[in-house]
């Protein structure tokens, strides 16, 4: 049987079965749930607004605060600024069906700036509930989406700051964020009779280019150190005073300083609340004012010259105390101000005179006991004599082969290290550890470097950069 001019047989062999026909996706996006087209026809009715943007942006957002989407988009979106207006309608799709995986905890990588209109989303106010929430989900969807894109850091860090402030949050949430610590320094500077020497040292010393807790002398006289550095920033405070304009902590911190401040700047961001005088103090040296809807912001700028200004100060105290107490290192200092010396000498030198002062104290000492200690310790002396055949009196001892006091086998680990090469083999004929080797090195040598000279983490012991050059004239080639 034939039909159409089909041989029969044909027709019978084939299989005939339903089949969906296949959409693209700029097909599929056309099927737009309605709430799309509600949420265009927002932006008919603000065009004529300023800051007509960031107006649209929010009306829109609000209106599509609690939507949700299942798009299986794989497009990009590249925009400076994004908004929902500078999306397609597949990218639309896109973007609220990514927000809805996002508020359900799953943190995906998307366009970058997908990830931006959620960011402004958050900072106005959309999708959460209080200014609060909005904080933390803010600071939540940062510490986790910085893990896939690292590029955000620089802008969320400043919106969090800026967040907390506009709101008016509680200023503990600034401390979470760890941005405000160069003004608790300078703070403490400011005050610095109201602080112990170990406030004013910890505040100088995260001011500083050089840090003084790094050094070798440190490590092995900290008190003296700080005690040091407190005496003489404030005989360098006191001296400011009386004699120059201008006071230390301007000289090395500058001033505070007011300018005009853009709030949650380079974000697309609409100012609902509009205020109008308003002050928010994250500190006495650290202040945001908002007049007639102009921001400013009053703060001190420790910028890179000031701290090494700072850093200057510490590190000629670090080498002057390092020569009055006999500390050997190859630490310099270019340039010293006569005035840095000379104060910074006499604190020390007076410090030393203290410890003397505490050396010469005269001990108390019970005399009426004298007479019962030493008959009982002729008692003592009775018992423990008995008669002990000769020792032979053994052969000295054969001298160092250094020195220092390193026999052989350290100066020849010494070497290993200093050349680069491999330890192994030493080790092992030798029957030795590195461990061992490394503390009896370190205590030989400790009284000259007043240091440690071998750094060892457990596996791969190195000698400190700043004596390599003195332990190979230690050792030998």
């Amino acid at each position: 049987m034939e039909q159409d001019g089909v041989p029969g047989e044909a027709v019978l062999a084939g299989v005939y079965r339903d089949e969906p026909i296949r959409r693209s996706p700029e097909r599929l996006a056309s099927c737009l749930p309605p709430q799309y087209g509600r949420m265009r026809k927002l932006a008919l009715s603000y065009g004529i607004y300023q800051q007509a943007e960031a107006l649209i942006f929010c009306k829109q957002g609000k209106f599509m605060e609690d939507f949700e989407d299942d798009f299986d988009y794989r497009g990009e979106f590249v925009r400076y600024f994004p908004t929902y207006q500078a999306m397609n309608d597949a990218q639309l799709r896109g973007y609220f069906s990514w927000r809805t995986r996002i508020r359900r905890g799953e943190i995906n990588r998307t366009s970058l700036s997908f990830v931006f209109v959620y960011l402004y989303e958050l900072l106005n106010g959309i999708g959460v509930k209080s200014p609060e929430e909005g904080f933390r989900t803010l600071k939540a969807f940062w510490l986790s989406y910085r893990e896939i894109e690292p590029k955000i850091d620089r802008y969320v860090r400043l919106w969090l700051r800026d967040y907390v402030v506009y709101y008016n949050l509680d200023r503990a949430l600034l401390d979470e964020l760890g941005d405000a610590e160069a003004d608790r320094a300078v703070l403490v500077l400011l005050n610095s009779r109201e602080h112990d020497a170990g406030e004013v040292f910890a505040a100088l010393n995260s001011l500083s280019s050089y840090n003084l807790e790094n050094s070798g002398f440190f490590r092995r006289h900290p008190e003296e150190v700080r005690r040091v550095v407190c005496r003489v920033f404030a005989e360098l405070s006191a001296y400011y005073d009386r004699n120059r304009k201008n006071s230390l902590c301007r000289k090395f911190f500058g001033e505070s300083q007011t300018g005009s401040y853009t709030m949650f700047s380079s974000a697309v961001f609409y100012d609902r609340l509009k205020r109008r005088d308003y002050v928010y103090e994250v500190n006495d040296v650290y202040k945001y004012r908002c007049r007639n809807g102009k921001w400013s912001c009053e703060r001190f700028l420790c910028y890179k010259g000031k701290l090494q200004q700072t850093g200057l100060l510490l590190k000629t105290v670090d080498f002057l105390m390092r020569r009055k107490y006999g500390f050997n290192s190859a630490l310099k200092v270019e340039k010293i101000t006569r005035l840095y010396r000379e104060i910074i000498d006499r604190e020390i030198d007076k410090l030393r005179e203290e410890e003397r002062e505490n050396a010469r104290r005269e001990v108390v000492i019970d005399v009426s006991r004298l007479e019962a200690i030493r008959e009982a310790a002729l008692e003592t002396q009775e018992k423990l004599i008995v008669e002990e055949p000769e020792e032979a009196v053994p052969p000295p001892e054969a001298p160092p082969e250094n020195s220092f006091g390193l026999n052989e086998l350290e100066c020849r680990f010494l070497r290993c290290l200093l050349n680069g090469e491999s330890c192994g083999e030493l080790l092992k004929s030798a029957g030795a550890m590195a461990s061992v080797l490394v503390d009896s090195i370190n205590e030989k040598l400790f009284d000259h470097f007043g240091d440690t000279a071998v750094a060892y983490d457990g596996e791969n012991p190195e000698p400190l950069e700043d004596y390599v050059d003195e332990l190979k004239g230690i050792v030998g080639k």
